[in-house]
């Protein structure tokens, strides 16, 4: 999506891409960072409920909500839509190259682009 805002001198100056790579930037790094701090969160989480409450539920319960904010943010970005194209950037129903893709499946849309007419493909 374009994104039309206004000058310095009350031009109007087409963004590009600029606001869907920031969202798409967000859901990565939002993925990434619940991805990294999976392990250290839960592991605390279940030692402080052992030493205060001498169990280990509030620790299962911990880690059961995180692998759905997981699933969730993973989704998020695997399911991404292409701002060129529309169609989802890094995969199509039977594959999916999740944040490793370099361009769009689609239309070859480089990530990061804000220019519509930089994929490799002619139309």
């Amino acid at each position: 999506m374009q994104v039309v805002t206004s000058g310095l001198n009350g031009t109007e100056v087409m963004n590009g891409f600029e606001e869907d790579w920031k969202e798409y930037k967000r859901a990565r790094n939002t993925f990434l960072l619940l991805f990294v701090l999976y392990v250290p969160v839960c592991f605390g989480i279940g030692v402080a409920s052992t030493k205060l409450f001498h169990t280990l539920r509030p620790g299962f319960v911990a880690a059961f909500l995180w692998m759905a904010m997981l699933l969730v943010s993973g989704t998020r970005v695997k399911l991404w839509r292409c701002p060129n194209c529309g169609g989802w950037f890094s995969g199509t129903w039977w594959y999916n190259l999740g944040f490793l893709a370099l361009r769009c499946v689609h239309c070859g849309l480089p990530k990061y682009s804000n220019n519509p007419h930089s994929s490799g493909v002619v139309h």
